[in-house]
């Protein structure tokens, strides 16, 4: 007994050496960790460290090697996630761009240094007051809609004379100016300086695009059977003539049997548009245009509007409709107009039309053509689509 004894006390004395050693080589381990240096980079107190990389912070541990964020490049003083780009003071989030003391996500805000930058599809920021472009099929962000500087009919003539300019304001009102000298158009050929919500009605890969093939806005496309209402409140749609030969202001709308924004080949169905001011165009029978063929009248909102031409095989073969302001023409023009009622309208004395087809876009604007110079100016413009309502939304 004795001698079991006396093993079990050297067996203890051998166990309690070895705690101790334990406990001083994990002493060191904590050393290295809260002043040390962790393999492949250097540590603050309880600071995570990248691979190569130095970082600072407290209360945490530093693992050998460091933590790195997969597909993501190194941020000071924040994170980063798979696929993020570089970050300062802050969180990107996969795909995003760079962002500055906040969050940013792809398509989505980016914040700089407290202020909000809604970038769109394509990556462009909120234009601000002061903000133009004079290239054509350029364009400022608005927000949900887009400011277009679009010279489609003078870009297919070459007719390099033709001057443009889009523009915000001081005041954050927003415009156009124009200048087409004679390019040879004959009517046929204008150019369009507008406001753009949705997307265009011909496809991803159409030769037809004159902005981008994303959606300015995620209200639009939307199916007619999934429709309840859209609506475009116009706030003093003002226009100015230098020379007033040729020119409508309208607005308009699109449907395609596709979604545009996720089919190379949008099937686009009708383009149904409402002059509300004109002089000259195609719809002035007293300057040379066509006498009213068609008849019937529809209240939409705080305006009333009658048929004038239909046809079935309008320009590249979609159905067109054109409708006339009431009481217009007018160079001045504010109020609601209902977008589902025109529609509706439409559908219920044309046969053609499904629900399964879509609403792309909505367009106002100016048509221009030859010999004509001007100026056009909002206030502001607020669309609406099943209940959701946006502005015009401007940087500081």
């Amino acid at each position: 007994m004795y001698h079991s004894r006396l093993i079990l006390f050297s067996t203890c004395l051998a166990m309690l050496f070895l705690l101790v050693r334990c406990a001083a080589e994990g002493n060191g381990s904590t050393g290295s960790s809260q002043g040390g240096s962790a393999a492949g980079g250097t540590s603050s107190v309880g600071g995570t460290t990248s691979a190569g990389g130095v970082s600072s912070g407290t209360g945490g541990t530093t693992s050998t090697g460091g933590t790195k964020a997969s597909g993501g490049a190194t941020s000071a003083g924040g994170t980063t996630s798979a696929g993020g780009s570089k970050a300062y003071g802050g969180t990107t989030s996969p795909g995003g761009t760079v962002s500055a003391g906040g969050t940013t996500s792809t398509g989505g805000t980016i914040s700089t240094g407290g202020a909000t930058v809604v970038a769109d599809c394509l990556g462009q920021a909120l234009a601000k007051p002061g903000d133009s472009t004079s290239v054509s099929k350029k364009y400022l962000n608005l927000g949900d809609m887009r400011l277009i500087d679009n010279r489609w009919g003078a870009d297919a003539l070459n007719c390099g004379g033709a001057s443009y300019k889009v523009y915000v304001n001081d005041d954050k009102t927003i415009g156009y100016d124009f200048n087409r000298p004679t390019c040879g158009g004959k009517k046929a050929d204008p150019d369009f300086p507008e406001v753009e919500f949705g997307v265009a009605p011909f496809g991803t890969g159409s030769s037809l695009l004159t902005s981008p093939a994303c959606s300015s806005t995620t209200l639009l496309p939307i199916q007619i059977k999934n429709l309840t209402s859209a609506s475009v409140n116009i706030d003093n749609f003002a226009s100015t003539y230098q020379n007033p030969t040729y020119f409508d202001t309208n607005f308009e709308f699109w449907i395609s049997k596709n979604n545009p924004a996720t089919s190379a080949d949008g099937g686009v169905y009708a383009e149904i548009i409402t002059f509300l001011g004109w002089n000259g165009s195609r719809m002035d029978s007293k300057n040379g245009g066509w006498s009213c063929d068609k008849s019937g009248n529809v209240t939409a909102g705080s305006a009333g509007f009658n048929l004038c031409h239909q046809s079935d095989t309008w320009s590249s073969g979609w159905r067109f409709f054109n409708f006339n302001l009431n009481n217009g023409p007018q160079n001045t023009f504010s109020g609601n107009v209902d977008i589902k009622a025109i529609l509706t309208w439409v559908m219920n004395n044309y046969s053609g039309f499904t629900t399964d087809m879509w609403l792309t876009r909505i367009e106002i604007g100016t048509e221009v053509d030859d010999n004509t110079q001007g100026t056009a100016k909002f206030n502001n413009l607020t669309f609406e689509v099943n209940g959701t309502s946006k502005a015009i939304t401007l940087a500081n």
